[in-house]
């Protein structure tokens, strides 16, 4: 199906977006840290905001890499049992568990979305000397699980596809 191919290549731009604004997040926190360091070190003054970004950088390193993680299939898989199956099997199952955490993830994104919400509402603002605004690293998280909620949808309309041709190509005595 074209349309299944589209989205496919789509989702392999969105994670290759992610691991962009994963790795520039990882320079940013590490260009953060050195300043604060030697900032400390050699003139006895602080950033004050070292560990707060910090952190906001590394929950933005793992929410947007988790797309390119799961499309590289770095995502952590149990196939003890998985392994010993057909694998016709193993796409049945593979498919039930990619909607299955298409499910869950989208639940976790509905979440902090409305989080995220809260705090905009009520222009929640961060205990450190900054007070960041926190919907703006607050919005890393849906966006990640957005992301990785689309990957996992793909993965189980292409998983389904696979097995669906395969079962007409099955009934008119070809091989898929």
């Amino acid at each position: 199906m074209k349309w299944l191919r589209a989205a496919d290549r789509l989702m392999d731009r969105l994670a290759r977006l992610g691991r962009t604004v994963s790795s520039a997040l990882l320079i940013l926190m590490v260009i953060l840290i050195n300043v604060e360091v030697l900032g400390r070190y050699f003139f006895k003054v602080s950033t004050l905001i070292a560990d707060e970004y910090s952190a906001y950088f590394f929950v933005g390193c793992t929410f947007f890499g988790f797309s390119y993680s799961f499309r590289q299939g770095h995502f952590l898989r149990v196939s003890l049992l998985t392994g010993k199956l057909s694998s016709k099997a193993q796409a049945v199952l593979q498919c039930s568990a990619a909607f299955l955490a298409f499910g869950l993830s989208s639940v976790v994104t509905y979440e902090v979305a409305m989080l995220t919400l809260i705090s905009v509402q009520f222009h929640s603002v961060s205990i450190q000397p900054s007070a960041t605004p926190l919907w703006i690293p607050q919005v890393i998280m849906p966006l990640g699980m957005g992301a990785l909620s689309f990957l996992f949808l793909n993965e189980a309309l292409q998983t389904l596809s696979r097995l669906l041709s395969g079962a007409l190509a099955a009934q008119r005595g070809e091989t898929a």
